[in-house]
């Protein structure tokens, strides 16, 4: 087991798939996480066992390390992994299925990354990525009805203040840590969340379409 911890670590390292949230330090971030983890931990104890994560089938035009999917093109890198959100917008993302996506450009010259890919398609039913208007917008929505869901509050709670820059944090994250599409320099890369409809997680497998390569994935 820790020789497969660590040849994980080395992999993810080597590649720079440690999501920028997740590179975070100081005390900030420590209880960001410390909080995360307790959640989790409980979430596990009440229902009594662990949610099986998603890997990728082996297939002949991809390759599986570290339950990450490698689409290797000659002028890209293509690292797909089923991964939960991040972050201090985490009470917003939960209600979505999420994948971390990096994106390499080996070649010399600009690349267009397309937006019309990574359709999911689970029990005969495909799934787009949900744009990041629509995040933004249940950001808002929750925010909202977390203040104002009792008639008789206060139409100004006295902390307003501190809740606005707690709001205004979280969307700039979001922003920052949502794939972006379009072009790609030479050398460069991108790397973010793309968001998704929590219905696929009622499925055992999907399969992910990436600029025309399928990938399958399954509960493990």
């Amino acid at each position: 087991m820790k020789k497969k911890n660590s040849r994980m670590k080395n992999f993810l390292k080597k590649n720079d798939l440690i999501c920028p949230l997740q590179k975070r330090k100081g005390a900030f971030y420590f209880r960001v996480i410390s909080c995360w983890f307790i959640f989790v931990i409980s979430m596990l104890l009440l229902s009594g066992c662990a949610v099986k994560p998603y890997v990728p089938v082996p297939g002949d035009f991809y390759t599986q390390e570290a339950d990450w999917a490698i689409i290797n093109t000659d002028s890209l890198n293509i690292f797909v992994h089923p991964q939960s959100y991040y972050g201090v917008a985490q009470n917003t993302a939960t209600s979505y299925f999420t994948l971390y996506v990096r994106v390499k450009n080996k070649s010399k010259k600009n690349i267009s990354l397309n937006r019309s890919s990574f359709s999911i398609l689970a029990g005969n039913q495909q799934f787009d990525y949900i744009p990041l208007e629509i995040i933004l917008g249940s950001l808002q929505n929750y925010s909202l009805l977390r203040y104002y869901q009792d008639p008789f509050a206060s139409p100004i709670p006295a902390n307003y203040d501190k809740y606005l820059q707690d709001i205004q944090q979280q969307y700039l994250e979001l922003v920052n840590s949502y794939f972006s599409f379009g072009e790609l320099l030479p050398g460069g890369s991108k790397e973010g969340y793309l968001f998704y409809d929590k219905k696929i997680e009622q499925y055992n497998s999907f399969e992910l379409d990436v600029w025309g390569t399928k990938i399958k994935f399954v509960r493990k």
